[in-house]
């Protein structure tokens, strides 16, 4: 257990929000439930010694107030332009604490974490078998991509491609600036072996066209 040094907000969407993602026509209704399902923690420094609401809302509301609009839509273009405090206010409720706590902290807590330890088990171990690489053992495995520009954000992290049901295979994107990006070699995987190399080279390719496809 470990005491985490933050303030957590909790934010309620209320009616005039449900009305506004609703009033998208996009076919999908926003209901209560779903939202109350679908509430979200916000963790800020801690820059009092009491978690004094006004104070955190001062610093934050406007940018909590596009992360929940865009966790909607993310077209900021149709949100809703006048954004006030006031107008915040109205479509949130928010509650706040001082006491937060990480029950696992052994586990990844952010998006980085996941990121790297994503990145490093695509270096340690075999994409298609998954056993654990030595230092200097195994081969690389390379693609081109027909559409690079699909995975430009994953530009030095990994990508998995989903084979069937039951395997996804971990690749690196190469950065569009490295030797090889230059040489073609987009989307690199690492094996252990020669047969592990055949069946990658044999499953990847339907599953790009079929991930891009979608």
């Amino acid at each position: 257990m470990s005491f985490l040094y933050r303030f957590a907000v909790a934010i309620t969407r209320k009616q005039p929000y449900l009305d506004w993602a609703n009033s998208l026509n996009d076919g999908v209704e926003l209901t209560p439930e779903m939202s109350d399902e679908n509430r979200t923690i916000y963790l800020v420094p801690e820059t009092t010694p009491e978690a004094v609401l006004s104070t955190i809302l001062d610093d934050y509301w406007e940018g909590i107030f596009e992360l929940e609009l865009g966790s909607w839509l993310p077209d900021d273009a149709r949100w809703p332009s006048d954004r006030t405090r006031a107008m915040f206010d109205a479509w949130f409720d928010v509650d706040v604490t001082s006491n937060v706590y990480d029950l696992s902290p052994e586990e990844p807590l952010t998006q980085q974490q996941v990121e790297a330890m994503d990145l490093d088990v695509a270096l340690s171990q075999c994409a298609w078998c998954e056993i654990d690489l030595e230092d200097g053992a195994g081969r690389t495995v390379a693609f081109t991509l027909a559409h690079r520009d699909r995975v430009s954000h994953r530009e030095g992290l990994s990508l998995p491609i989903r084979i069937d049901e039951d395997r996804i295979v971990m690749g690196i994107v190469t950065p569009a600036d490295s030797e090889p990006a230059r040489a073609g070699d987009d989307l690199i995987f690492r094996v252990c072996t020669g047969g592990c190399e055949r069946a990658l080279r044999s499953a990847v390719p339907k599953a790009l066209k079929k991930t891009f496809r979608d």
